[in-house]
C-alpha cells in the first residue's frame, strides 16, 4: 500500500509532466488518518536510511475536486490553479492556501448520478491528465460503489480530508447564506491567507 501512495504523490507532484498513476482501493472502508500515518512512517524510514531524501510535496488541489460531506453527500467543483514546474516544491506543502472558493462553485451530485457524472467529466476527457481529488469531512469513507467505479476506470485520484475553506464554503452553501471570505475568522494554522497590499490613499496638495 505504501508503494501505491508514493505513486499518488509523485503523480500529483508532476501534474505538468503528463505523468499519471493509477491505483486500486480494495477495502470498502478507507480511513484517511490511518493511511496518512502509514505514509508518514514510510517517508520517515526513507529519510532515516537516507537523510537527503525528502518526501514529495503534499499538495491539496487539482483542477477537479469531489467533496463528501458528513452525511456522505457529494459536491463537485473545479478550479484553475497555477502549478509548479516539474521537480519544484511549492512555498507551502503542509497548509493549503485560500483559493477564493465560492458557494456557487459547488455543484451537488446525487448518489444515483455520481458514476455518470464522473464518467462525463473524466473518462470522456482525453485531454485531461490530472488527478481527481476526493476530499471527505469524515475520516472514514464508506462507499464501496464509488471505489469499485474508480478502480474500473482510467482515473487517478487522491484522497484527503476537506480543508477549512471547503468546510466553510460548503456550510454557507447549505444554509443559503451570503458568503464573504474577508468576514471569516480563518485559523492561520490551517490555511494560508495571501498577502494583499493595502491601497494608498491619494493625498491632495
Amino acid at each position: 500500500m505504501a508503494r501505491i501512495f508514493i505513486g499518488f504523490m509523485i503523480c500529483f507532484l508532476f501534474l505538468n509532466c503528463d505523468k499519471k498513476e493509477k491505483t486500486a482501493i480494495k477495502s470498502k472502508d478507507y480511513i484517511i488518518s490511518y493511511e496518512d500515518r502509514k505514509l508518514k512512517r514510510y517517508y520517515d524510514s526513507l529519510q532515516k536510511d537516507n537523510p537527503n531524501t525528502s518526501p514529495p510535496p503534499k499538495g491539496f488541489y487539482s483542477e477537479r475536486q469531489l467533496i463528501m460531506d458528513k452525511k456522505r453527500e457529494f459536491y463537485f467543483y473545479k478550479k484553475d490553479f497555477m502549478r509548479d514546474g516539474c521537480g519544484t516544491t511549492p512555498e507551502s506543502d503542509t497548509i493549503p492556501h485560500l483559493i477564493n472558493l465560492k458557494p456557487n462553485d459547488l455543484i451537488k451530485v446525487s448518489q444515483s448520478n455520481l458514476s455518470n457524472f464522473i464518467s462525463n467529466n473524466f473518462t470522456n476527457k482525453k485531454e485531461y491528465k490530472g488527478i481527481l481529488i476526493i476530499a471527505s469531512q469524515n475520516d472514514t469513507i464508506k462507499n464501496e460503489l464509488l471505489f469499485n467505479f474508480l478502480n474500473k476506470k482510467d482515473i487517478s485520484f487522491l484522497i484527503r480530508k476537506t480543508t477549512q475553506e471547503e468546510d466553510t464554503v460548503l456550510k454557507y452553501k447549505k444554509r443559503n447564506e451570503t458568503y464573504k471570505s474577508k468576514n471569516i475568522k480563518w485559523d492561520k494554522g490551517r490555511i494560508t491567507i495571501p498577502f494583499i497590499k493595502p491601497k494608498l490613499e491619494k493625498t491632495t496638495k
